[in-house]
């Protein structure tokens, strides 16, 4: 249960309606104009009766907020109140969204503001920030106001490049999933306990105990990366009975929807490679080092392998940098121009499909609805 909660009040009438329900210890602070950014302690009444003792802010002209109790019986008895003197309900992503639109000079800048709210990541935040006045809406107007001069070439290979940072931004902005794959008794399980430093799977040396996925939220560097367990991957179990199966046929599709992957391999196992069939970045993992001390270096298979010991935590810090390198991440530049919106997205494919429209294409991308 929340401690506070905030309910806000906004409108032309919002004045109006707080009057007749807001009690506050000092009526001529209250009733004064000069109320903006202001707060002011006092009761929600309804009749001779006392609702809850609340805070109240006035964040701009005809805007308020409410904070109340976060007591869910309370909160709903205010906004029935609220009701009952003529407020209508409004869910608070659709009141954000008017909010943004009231404040915002076009849709970039809303929809930066929303996705601000939700971003995973501080360096989320930061990219996002930087699209409002520079990166995106600095580049549609640029491209915009040269649209005569510019040579079709320049303006999609502007577009193509939007769109691979873009795919990078996405990473930071909304996290990554990051499936851990491998032949079975490599430490899959023990190396996803080890990134998410806490105990979220039970471990065996016995091969196969594994047989669903397990998922666990860590943060990688600046980015947040939900990493997923899965099966071991190995012809002979699938074929054991319908359960292991199954359980190689989750791993596939786990595969096929992830981000990143990391292929681990025990150093005492069997050389094995990475399958380069997966689609996606793969960081091949050399685990349980620490069984195996001499020689190292000629076990590496892959470019840009990593040897670690998730049972004691080595080589972990590398294997976060060879994560970020695969996902594009290290070292992205926050200011660049990206779409960060599947309307944004769709606006730069059509510019990038018919640059020769890009005059009629971009004031919609700048201004269009959000």
């Amino acid at each position: 249960m929340a401690a506070i909660s905030s309910i806000a009040l906004a409108g032309p009438d919002a004045q109006g309606i707080l009057d007749k329900v807001f009690q506050e210890g000092c009526a001529e602070a209250w009733s004064g104009s000069d109320t903006i950014n202001s707060t002011f302690h006092g009761s929600i009444i309804d009749g001779e009766r006392v609702v809850d003792e609340v805070v109240v802010g006035c964040e701009s002209e005809n805007e308020f907020a409410i904070h109340c109790h976060g007591n869910p019986l309370l909160v709903e008895q205010i906004v029935k109140l609220l009701q009952s003197h003529g407020a209508a309900l409004m869910d608070a992503e659709h009141f954000a969204i008017q909010r943004c639109q009231r404040e915002s000079k076009n849709a970039i800048e809303v929809e930066a503001k929303l996705a601000m709210q939700k971003s995973a990541t501080l360096l989320g935040v930061k990219i996002l920030q930087s699209q409002i006045d520079d990166g995106l809406s600095k580049w549609a107007r640029e491209t915009l106001d040269a649209a005569d001069s510019l040579c079709v070439d320049d303006i999609q290979k502007g577009c193509e490049q939007i769109l691979r940072h873009s795919k990078i931004a996405r990473r930071i902005i909304e996290g990554v999933r990051i499936v851990i794959a491998g032949p079975p008794n490599s430490g899959k399980s023990t190396l996803l306990n080890c990134l998410v430093g806490t105990k979220q799977v039970i471990v065996s040396n016995t091969a196969g105990t594994t047989r669903d996925w397990v998922s666990a939220t860590g943060q990688v560097g600046p980015i947040r990366a939900e990493f997923i367990d899965t099966a071991g991957l190995d012809d002979a179990l699938a074929g054991a009975d319908a359960i292991e199966e199954n359980a190689q046929q989750i791993t596939k599709e786990l595969l096929s929807a992830c981000d990143a992957v990391l292929y681990v391999v025990s150093v005492l196992g069997p050389q094995s490679s990475a399958p380069s069939d997966y689609g996606r970045p793969v960081v091949c993992v050399y685990n349980k080092c620490d069984l195996f001390q001499e020689n190292k270096d000629t076990r590496i298979q892959e470019p840009g392998a990593v040897f670690v010991s998730a049972k004691y935590n080595e080589g972990i810090d590398v294997l976060a940098g060879e994560i970020m390198a695969a996902l594009g991440v290290d070292g992205f530049d926050v200011a660049a121009p990206v779409a960060f919106t599947q309307r944004q997205r769709e606006m730069i494919s059509a510019v990038a499909a018919a640059p020769a429209h890009a005059r009629e294409l971009l004031p919609e991308l700048i201004d269009g609805s959000s």
